[in-house]
């Protein structure tokens, strides 16, 4: 039994420090959509102490690998626009990716405002310190160039794409060395499918800063859905260095190894670590255990994608015939 197990839509994009954006907000599997039932929610996350840091606020439904993501400004609100009304669970994320807090919230159609009462976050949570290099905090950026990398990342949260890589390259001319505004014309150029240019903008974002732990996990995505799968294997490694907690990279390793012909050994590895964030890593860790004739573990990866997959997933059937096609 064979499943068709790619990339595309799964894994989304990390921006700079503060500045989340994942496929537009949107990849498959998340219920952000246009229909008549669409609805807004603007939201108020609030603490006993201070929200001074950065964090980001995602929605997942359940069953789904997509996430919806937004960043939280600094009083503590945020906004998602298009959201499918069901059910979600809402999780805060800070340093390194790390969840702060979680909580399941119901969409209702229309506008509607979400209320977020957190009794403590730890200044570690706010810290962003783990997702920004020792270069790029001795680098002072120019006043003008982080107000237009500001209005880039405001305007790519709102799924305005031309805006933003106009404001992102306005923010590159001021300072040629601003790293973080190249990552978001990467960004921007990934959501619009223009891979090449988006890659080329990751490279030299990395040229400016190698350790820039958005930029490389970033290039990894890209250099993946271009098909070049060893250059992406070794970029999510150095990716996984930088920020060991990204489950969506894990399953980029995974993938692009089996489509090197890699050490399945460690892609086994990697997807068995990311099967908990991206349930579809379990069919493929099931192929690779299938085809080294560990039967048993493949099926069990199988019932742990079928707990948690929608049932309107188009290879929940597949997968249900594969279980049994084990199971004899």
């Amino acid at each position: 039994m064979r499943i068709d197990i790619s990339l595309v839509g799964l894994i989304g994009f990390f921006a700079a420090a503060g500045f989340a954006q994942w496929g537009g907000n949107r990849s498959i599997g998340a219920t952000s959509y246009s229909g008549d039932g669409a609805a807004m929610v603007r939201g108020q996350v609030s603490s006993d102490n201070a929200l001074g840091g950065s964090l980001i606020v995602e929605l997942v439904a359940p069953g789904h690998a997509g996430t919806i993501a937004t960043p939280m400004e600094a009083d503590g609100g945020f906004e998602f626009h298009g959201l499918a009304p069901g059910q979600y669970q809402l999780r805060l994320t800070g340093a390194a990716g790390a969840v702060v807090h979680e909580e399941p919230v119901v969409i209702n159609g229309g506008y509607q405002n979400l209320s977020i009462q957190i009794p403590n976050l730890s200044r570690a949570a706010l810290s962003t310190d783990a997702t920004v290099s020792i270069r790029q905090l001795q680098h002072k950026v120019p006043a003008e160039a982080q107000k237009e990398f500001n209005k880039g990342k405001a305007a790519s949260t709102k799924g305005q794409q031309s805006t933003a890589l106009d404001h992102f390259q306005r923010a590159a001319t001021i300072d040629p060395e601003f790293a973080d505004a190249f990552n978001g014309m990467g960004v921007t150029y990934s959501a619009r499918g223009e891979l090449q240019q988006a890659a080329d903008q990751f490279q030299k974002a990395i040229d400016l800063v190698p350790d820039h732990a958005w930029a490389t996990a970033n290039f990894s995505v890209v250099l993946y859905q271009l098909k070049l799968y060893h250059e992406a294997s070794e970029m999510a490694r150095r990716a996984l260095k930088l920020n060991p907690n990204l489950a969506k990279i894990r399953y980029v390793l995974g993938l692009s190894l089996v489509n090197e012909g890699g050490d399945k050994t460690e892609a086994l590895d990697n997807l068995q670590r990311a099967a908990p964030e991206i349930p579809r890593a379990h069919l493929l860790a099931a192929r690779i255990l299938e085809e080294t004739d560990r039967r048993e573990d493949a099926a069990k990866h199988l019932e742990e994608y079928l707990l948690v997959s929608p049932a309107h997933d188009v290879d929940r059937q597949n997968a249900e015939a594969w279980l049994k096609q084990l199971r004899r």
